[in-house]
């Protein structure tokens, strides 16, 4: 495969502050492999879920012809209640209490093994979302080792990023990856810093590319020598922002990882994130259609900010 997501899967209650609620709705990074289908079509997702994956999930994986690898360890897909503050704020919660989301993440658990029947020389790029207590966090310098011509991508988990004792341990395993991703807010609250000149400054001093979601405003990406941001794309007909960072980090990963320009590579990642927020849920099916309007967004945003 050329491309590997691997992450959660939940369901979610939505909680929006105009008073909406989307009950049931399947969440976690198929939101992510929604984001790279929009581009290429060698995808597999790796994960681990209860006897009801294929009830959540199986119709978007077999629609999008993605492959899945899936250990079903667990009693069932974890659900949790998603609460969008008014200024773009969420908290979640996991419905059956914190200890039944411990014991369900302990047996749930992303191992290298997992990995290997996917990767090979022709691999480039692994997606992963996951926390500290995933384990997985713990075995980076293994999956790089899995795809020695790919590119080996983090998301770091919110939690983490805002609990000062974890700062040690995510500066260790940025330094193992070949490129993460951070929200403008996790970033305030891991640097301790507020403006966005300052936080580029820290990411830079790391020397680890990052890519820089900054919501509403688009997104960056962050290198050792440069910054790049590009805009967001599609906000005028944003229905639920749900998932589009798990969206655009992912498509992020495309453009690291095949050497295409910062702008193209956050282009392509905010086109991905705005087709996401074009309804509950991840776009449905990346057919030739809907691949032909991202690459018309793409080359049009070309034209218009790289002139």
């Amino acid at each position: 495969m050329e491309y590997i997501v691997a992450g959660y899967n939940m369901v979610t209650d939505i909680y929006y502050p105009d008073g909406r609620i989307v009950k049931n709705e399947p969440g976690g990074s198929f939101y992510s492999a929604a984001g790279i289908k929009l581009w290429r079509d060698s995808l597999a997702y790796v994960g681990t879920a209860g006897p009801d994956f294929d009830e959540y999930y199986g119709t978007f994986y077999r629609s999008n012809g993605i492959k899945t690898h899936i250990s079903h360890c667990l009693p069932g897909t974890l659900r949790y209640d998603l609460i969008y503050g008014a200024d773009g704020s969420w908290t979640e919660r996991c419905t059956y209490g914190e200890a039944f989301e411990e014991h369900a993440k302990d047996i749930g658990r992303l191992t290298p093994e997992m990995f290997m029947p996917l990767c090979d020389e022709n691999t480039r790029g692994i997606y992963l979302e996951a926390s500290l207590s995933a384990k997985i966090a713990d075995h980076l310098p293994e999956l790089k080792a899995l795809i020695p011509n790919g590119k080996l991508m983090w998301e770091i988990n919110t939690e983490d990023l805002f609990n000062p004792d974890c700062k040690e341990a995510i500066l260790k395993r940025i330094a193992q990856v070949d490129i993460y991703s951070v929200n403008l807010p996790e970033a305030r609250g891991f640097w301790g810093r507020q403006t966005l000149a300052e936080i580029v400054s820290e990411i830079q001093t790391l020397g680890i590319p990052c890519f820089l979601r900054l919501g509403e405003e688009g997104a960056g990406l962050v290198t050792r020598d440069s910054a790049v941001f590009a805009p967001p794309v599609k906000v005028e007909t944003s229905v639920d922002p749900t998932g589009c960072g798990n969206c655009s980090t992912a498509a992020a990963l495309i453009g690291f990882a095949e050497g295409l320009s910062a702008f193209d590579t956050v282009m392509m990642a905010n086109i991905s994130a705005g087709f996401n927020a074009c309804q509950v849920g991840p776009w449905p099916v990346a057919d030739d259609a809907t691949r032909l309007e991202a690459r018309s967004l793409l080359e049009n945003a070309k034209k218009t900010c790289c002139r």
